[in-house]
């Protein structure tokens, strides 16, 4: 295996681990917990610093270029917060989504260092976060009490990268970069809505199966493969023609046969395909800043999708049939038009 694929796969892994544990953190304590009001603050809290700590994470990476420190500080708070557990639960929380946005930038930066021209990469580390976090929730929402064994492959993992050969974290482009809000400011402000949609429509997903361990896990596998099938699809053919086709039938797909198994895992997977390309469309906008990139593709798209949910007018439509509709237009128009205005090859 060469190094690059060996760095994605291990920040694939702790990508895994950070969102199982983070999945288990917050199902547990809505467990233990019928404090429904502190539950919603703390899920809040916990989605403003994973995924909005994302972007000022990446800004300080791509600024001091310690990516192996960065990448072990991660790996720490996964242990620590693991640990934290036992003592305090929302204190595990925080630092379990402190861990989460070091991860996801480190892990972003490490690929497009690595190959700054490959999808495949994107989709592995990418991949395997959704079915960690289902199957996280799955455990903490059940009496399983051996959550603390995770710290064994952990400390594994946290081994493998200090001593793994990392990518040099240098100039990739020699190229004057206008600054964030210049040149391409509404291009990635498109490729940022067309995110958002892509997550908000995932989330109405979710939580159409939210009680419904079956589908849940369908959800995650399908995800899951869709991610990494996609990155090595777009890397093989016209990614353009690979990303039209997987919008267009993810979203028909999704509409018609929402409530038939089969049906619906094919649809998640396409719908999840051009996540690996979206990424590093988002990095080669900001070819000298792939962390910063990596904290608004994965991060700050996120949470600007997630904050619907919490609002009980959301809930009540999200079932609606039309309102599916016209959230699967949107979806389509806003990532069409990225790609049909992307000037990458």
């Amino acid at each position: 295996m060469s190094n690059k694929y060996k760095i994605a796969v291990l920040f694939g892994a702790g990508h895994g681990f950070n969102d199982l544990i983070a999945g288990y953190l917050l199902a547990h304590l809505s467990v233990q917990s019928a404090n429904w009001q502190l539950n919603t603050i703390v899920f809040l809290v916990y989605s403003v610093v994973a995924f909005g700590g994302q972007l000022p994470a990446g800004i300080m990476l791509d600024k001091i270029k310690r990516l192996r420190a960065f990448s072990l500080l991660s790996v720490a708070l996964m242990v620590f917060a693991i640990a934290l557990s036992y003592l305090n639960s929302y204190a595990a929380i925080l630092a379990s989504a402190f861990a989460s946005a070091l991860i996801h930038v480190c892990g972003g930066a490490a690929c497009s260092i690595s190959d700054n021209k490959s999808a495949t990469l994107a989709g592995i580390f990418t991949s395997p976060g959704v079915i960690g976090l289902i199957t996280g929730g799955i455990l903490g929402a059940t009496m399983f009490s051996y959550f603390y064994l995770l710290i064994l492959p952990l400390l594994l993992l946290l081994f493998l990268l200090a001593t793994s050969a990392m990518p040099s974290y240098a100039i990739i482009d020699d190229r004057k970069e206008e600054s964030l809000l210049d040149t391409h400011d509404f291009f990635m402000l498109m490729l940022l809505v067309a995110i958002a949609f892509r997550s908000l429509f995932w989330n109405v997903l979710h939580m159409m199966c939210f009680d419904n361990t079956h589908w849940l896990l369908g959800l995650g596998i399908s995800a899951a493969a869709g991610k990494l099938m996609g990155g090595y699809i777009a890397d093989k053919v016209d990614w353009k023609k690979f990303v039209f086709v997987s919008i267009l039938c993810s979203a028909l797909l999704l509409n018609a046969g929402k409530y038939y198994f089969p049906v619906f895992c094919v649809g998640v997977a396409l719908l999840q395909s051009a996540v690996p390309v979206t990424l590093l469309l988002m990095q080669h906008y900001m070819r000298n800043r792939p962390a910063t990139a990596s904290g608004l593709s994965l991060g700050a798209a996120i949470i600007i999708a997630g904050l619907p949910t919490y609002f009980e007018q959301f809930r009540l439509v999200q079932n609606n049939k039309i309102f599916l509709i016209l959230l699967s237009i949107a979806f389509f128009a806003s990532n069409f038009w990225v790609i049909r205005n992307s000037k990458t090859a």
